[in-house]
Order: structure tokens, then sequence, then C-alpha cells
């Protein structure tokens, strides 16, 4: 729930690197020596993470973003494509002119065998499910286009429950904070996109609270009893905009905290066009990317207090990881940097050929596992990888640059 995804106690023995050629938006999922994303090439990939070699992979009806939840030995995913769907009359009816999140046919959560990706069972939506659900007591949870929240028995994959949001939710992957569900969700109307937060009972999606911050691209993180949430409010044209970041009680919805930038910066769709950008907690202090004014921003996780700033190369789009008083963090400019989590400074800068999009790194023991562009790659914590002959690389430490580009 805080987005930070350290494993420990793995030793990968080599950097390695695995090409999938369709551009991975998705997070990792991390289970024994299995390491699960899924891809636009429409594709649910399995890796051995102490090499990179496949084990398997499954081609899915549509592409997906989602990342892989894993529980009692299956895989579960949601598909989804942007766009709002043309409803047939019936549609237009059932969701009361409301504009559905999705494509013709509808979209799907599936379940697949974790050992040999074997199918195991699909339940279908009208709206897309690119947003990642979340496992609760033999349940999965998720929001999505159609402007609901599911649960599904995990086993079997029948509906448990469904409750109207009011909102579609895009890419706003389900949390659970402590034992409420919640979900950033967006309402399109005349005068623009309301966004906000909703929190729901897990065990009858029950409507607990509302809140006006939150935004449905994205995912709530959860940390010492407080949701913090990422918004953005227009300006005054289309690309400029205003970072919004809150701190929101988790049982009452409270605000206990508000953070607005003080200028409108502007949005590129370079990596992905995901608005707004999900951050980490780690030891009392919420990180918070800000890709419209290219920064990275720790805020004091009590009261909001920010502790320092860091200016990126290009906009950051993903969520950082932070391992050992070190922070890791990728931007749209292709730099993979090294922070000191204390006071932000610069410990080390790696180049990488493409972009870094949305997918968030994950340390697995002695590596980093980060995705860019169609690859994979396992890294070391610090230094040059020793791939960096296949990636072109370059290393800037401290002041002194190492090129071998």
């Amino acid at each position: 729930p805080d987005r930070n995804a350290v494993f420990e106690g793995y030793t990968i023995p080599d950097d390695w690197s695995y090409d999938n050629a369709g551009n991975i938006n998705s997070g990792f999922a991390l289970t024994g020596n299995t390491l699960l994303f899924t891809t636009f090439l429409q594709r649910l990939v399995a890796l051995d993470v102490r090499d990179g070699h496949e084990l398997w992979h499954v081609q899915l009806p549509n592409i997906t973003m989602s990342t892989p939840i894993v529980a009692n030995g299956m895989v579960f995913i949601g598909t989804g494509k942007s766009g709002v769907l043309k409803r047939n009359a019936m549609q237009r009816v059932q969701f009361a002119g409301k504009d559905v999140w999705g494509v013709s046919g509808g979209d799907e959560v599936a379940a697949f065998d974790l050992r040999t990706g074997a199918p195991r069972w699909t339940f279908k939506t009208v709206g897309e499910d690119m947003p990642s659900a979340m496992y609760d007591r033999g349940r999965l949870i998720f929001a999505n286009g159609d402007f609901h929240a599911y649960a599904l028995d995990a086993k079997s994959g029948k509906q448990v429950w469904s409750t109207d949001v009011g909102g579609m939710s895009t890419m706003s992957n389900a949390l659970m904070a402590g034992d409420v569900a919640i979900f950033g969700v967006c309402t399109p109307h005349s005068g623009g996109i309301a966004t906000e937060s909703v929190a729901l009972d897990p065990s009858d999606g029950k409507l607990l609270w509302r809140s006006e911050y939150g935004h449905c691209d994205s995912t709530p993180s959860y940390g010492n009893g407080k949701v913090f949430v990422n918004d953005v409010l227009p300006g005054d044209m289309a690309l400029r905009k205003t970072t919004i970041v809150a701190a929101l009680d988790a049982q009452t919805g409270k605000t206990a905290w508000l953070y607005s930038g003080k200028s409108h910066g502007l949005w590129s769709i370079v990596g992905s066009d995901q608005v707004a950008v999900a951050g980490t907690y780690a030891d009392n202090t919420y990180y918070q990317p800000a890709p419209l004014d290219d920064e990275l921003i720790a805020f004091d996780a009590n009261s909001g207090k920010i502790r320092w700033r860091f200016h990126t190369s290009g906009p950051a789009k993903m969520s950082p990881v932070i391992k050992q008083g070190r922070l890791y963090i990728g931007d749209v400019a292709g730099m993979f940097y090294t922070l000191d989590t204390r006071d932000g400074k610069l410990l080390e800068i790696r180049e990488f050929k493409k972009p870094f999009s949305v997918s968030p790194p994950i340390a697995a023991g002695n590596k980093l596992v980060v995705a860019n562009g169609t690859s994979v790659y396992a890294i070391p914590l610090t230094g040059r990888p020793h791939i960096s002959e296949r990636v072109g690389w370059g290393i800037v430490s401290g002041s002194k640059q190492q090129d071998d580009m």
C-alpha cells in the first residue's frame, strides 16, 4: 500500500535484459523467482528474476497496463484501452448518459495459473479494466471505466458486489488502507472533469466517504493512517495545469494537509498521457513526482512540510522506490536518478536510450528491476551495469562523468 516495492532476500548473480518488443507501462509483481508484468503487445509475461529468461506468456484480448496481482497460486490482471465507449441504446440507458471509458465489446478481468499461465476464469465488464485490482480476504477488488467498483470471488471469478462510485477509474489502482478500500475517480461534466477519491467497505461495497482530492489516473498511497493522493487543476491553457497533493485521513477522508503548486506547468504526453502520478511513502516521508513541474518533492508525511525538492531533466511519471536511504526514479528524458533521501542530493545518474514511462522500479535484493520502453533490465543498485554495451549508458556520479556512449 505504500507503493515502495522492496523485496529482501534475493541475490541475482548477473545483470540481465529482456526485450519484450512492446511497451511496458505496468508495474511488476514478484513472487518466489517469478517476475510478472503486462505489455502493450497484449501480453502477460512471466520471467525468472534470476536471469531474465521467459517462463511463459499469455496473449490477451486487449492491451494492458495493470500490475499483476498474485494470490493462492493465481495471477490476476485487467485489460483495457483508453477511449470513450460508443454505446448502444441499452447501454445509454444503463449508464444514464455517462461517458463510459472503454471499447466496443467491453473488457475483462482474468485469472491465470501462476506456474503455467493457463487460464482459470474471466469476468467481463462494459468499461475498461486497466486499473490494477487488490486482493483482500479471498476477494479481488477493483474500480474501472464503467463508473463501478467490483468485488469478485478470487477462486471462481463470480461477482460478490458491485457499487456505483459516481465516476470512472482510468488508471487509479485500488488501494487497501487499513480496512478501507480506496479508488481515484473522475466524473466528466459540462464544465470539465470532477476528480475525487472514494472509500468503500471492502466486505459489502458500502460507500464510507468521498474526498474532492484524488484523480482517476493516480493511484493513492498509504502510510501511518494517511492516504496520499495526487491531483491536477486546470490552468489558463489546455496543457497548463497545477500540481495538487493531499493527505487524507484513511478512516474519515478529512484533509490532513494540502499542497498546491505555485505556478502552472506544462503537461507532456511523452512516456504516457497519464495526468496524475502515484507517489511513495517511506519512513514518514511522502515522495511525490510532480511531472508538470519537472520535480520530485519530499514531504513530511505528518505535516506536509516540504523537506526537499529535486529538479529532473524531464517529467518523472513513475513512483520512486526507496531502499537503505537511497531513492531511485526515472524520467521521460531517459535519465535514471539515485538520490539521498535525507536531503535530495543527487548521487548518480544512469542514462537510458528511451523515455521512462509510468512503470515503477522494484528493488530485488542486490538489483533494481526497471522497465524502459520495451525492455526490462536487472541492474545494480549503484554503478555501471555489465549490460552497458547493449543499452548505451552514461553515468554521472557526483560531479565526475563517465561516458561510454
